[in-house]
């Protein structure tokens, strides 16, 4: 999926921008983003994919049906995390989320989905290790500086930065540092 970038418009409907084509509303029939977005919902966010499935179970057996409802949980979770359009960093690039601050009036403490649909919490558990390896390595530090401050071998910061990738899906040691900051 090439970067996407979503806004929400004055009337309310949810509008994407993919790559360098031109912007197009959202609609349950645009099956790649779709199914992208829940898949990374369902797979990443398990709190807010259970929680979006309860407000909107699915109320039929038909294809349509579903896809009715997946769609509204696909809007919902694009208009609580991604809905202001900044054009600075894609909203998703490369199946990583670069959540927004979205402006919306139940914001600190009235909204009851607040760190669960809305600036979820994500999946990804480091262990205490890994979280000391990455707190580092996000303020620049070099695998033998890491090693050196944390009294490990260069060799095991290494693994344990690999480890880390697995873990987030990424694909090199910069989308570690895209990643983690939002955390």
């Amino acid at each position: 999926m090439e970067a996407i970038e979503f806004r929400v418009s004055p009337d309310g409907n949810v509008y994407f921008k993919e790559g360098n084509k031109e912007e197009k509303r959202l609609t349950r029939f645009e099956k790649t983003i779709c199914l992208e977005v829940i898949d990374i919902i369902e797979s990443r966010f398990p709190g807010a994919w259970a929680r979006l499935r309860t407000l909107y179970p699915e109320k039929g057996k038909t294809s349509a049906e579903k896809d009715k409802q997946f769609f509204k949980i696909i809007d919902r979770f694009i208009r609580c995390n991604f809905g202001e359009h900044d054009l600075l960093t894609p909203d998703i690039e490369h199946k990583i989320l670069h959540f927004e601050e979205v402006r919306c009036p139940l914001r600190g403490g009235l909204c009851p989905d607040e760190n669960i649909i809305c600036k979820p919490q994500s999946l990804v558990r480091l262990s205490p290790a890994e979280k000391d390896v990455v707190t580092l390595y996000l303020y620049g530090y070099t695998f033998d500086q890491i090693a050196s401050e944390l009294n490990k071998a260069p060799s095991t910061v290494k693994v344990q930065l690999h480890n880390i990738k697995k873990k987030l899906g990424v694909k090199n040691c910069r989308e570690i540092i895209k990643v983690m900051r939002y955390k």
